[in-house]
């Protein structure tokens, strides 16, 4: 599985685009990171390569733990996942809790409340472009 693509992106319009902007400022990219690169690697496929995974692949505690201690992760803690082909996935949320993208954004709390604070100051247009975003991941 290393070596498939990543899903492709959907269209990318204004609305998109003003989307990432929202994504960007309301502070989502502290955990999902839009770009991470690859280290040295003896494949070519994967040596030093940039991936717009929307990720920081780190352990947070962002309210919606399972309970289970695992490895370094703590009762309370998920690992950040990947965004990349998200417009192609339902249920959402490591425990298939959430059916749309509103329903997971809502789930987020702990490390990610005032992101979550963030994102319910602002505006119809923003929230509906942030969504238009991520519907294209």
């Amino acid at each position: 599985m290393k070596f498939l693509a990543p899903p492709p992106r959907g269209p990318i319009t204004e609305e998109v685009r003003a989307g990432e902007q929202v994504f960007a400022e309301v502070g989502c990219t502290s955990c999902h990171v839009p770009v991470l690169s690859t280290g040295a690697n003896p494949s070519a496929a994967l040596n030093r390569k940039t991936l717009a995974l929307f990720s920081d692949l780190l352990l947070h505690d962002v309210g919606t733990g399972d309970g289970i201690e695992q490895d370094a992760a703590q009762q309370n803690e998920i690992r950040t996942p990947a965004l990349w082909g998200l417009r192609l996935r339902r249920p959402l949320m490591h425990d298939g809790s959430a059916a749309t993208v509103s329903d997971a954004l809502r789930q987020h709390g702990g490390e990610a409340a005032g992101v979550m604070e963030s994102y319910r100051r602002a505006t119809d247009q923003m929230r509906r472009a942030l969504l238009a975003f991520l519907d294209s991941l």
